[in-house]
């Protein structure tokens, strides 16, 4: 007698539970950018080096956070929210966004004010 291979039937995956809106807000708004510029920061004396790390971690923070602002606007849209959860969503992103971009500017603003600060303590120091 022959033996009969015996196949067992591919294990079915449980349905994945969508990731929360809420929770990619908070982590992508608020958590990514304080890590970036805590992990940044310039703890020592300040250089131009510390400056521009400084500066690129503020952008690349506030960066994130107006993708993720997009990305919790088309979470809603795809989810089939109704419209007034659509529209409070949007202006939530909009605020984040325009939050950002001011946030962008002024660390310009402050990258401006450090170099400067570098170059006249490096002018009254031969």
């Amino acid at each position: 007698m022959t033996q009969q291979s015996t196949v067992e039937p591919a294990a079915i995956a449980p349905p994945r539970r969508p990731v929360s809106r809420g929770i990619v807000f908070v982590v992508g708004v608020l958590l990514i950018p304080f890590a970036l510029s805590a992990a940044f920061n310039g703890y020592g004396a300040l250089t131009v080096d510390s400056a521009f790390r400084m500066h690129a971690a503020t952008v690349s923070g506030q960066t994130i956070a107006i993708l993720t602002a997009v990305l919790v606007v088309v979470l809603t849209v795809r989810r089939h929210y109704a419209l007034p959860a659509i529209l409070a969503v949007s202006l939530i992103a909009m605020l984040v966004t325009a939050h950002a971009f001011g946030a962008i500017e002024s660390s310009g603003d402050l990258l401006l004010t450090r170099l400067n600060l570098i170059a006249e303590t490096d002018r009254l120091n031969p």
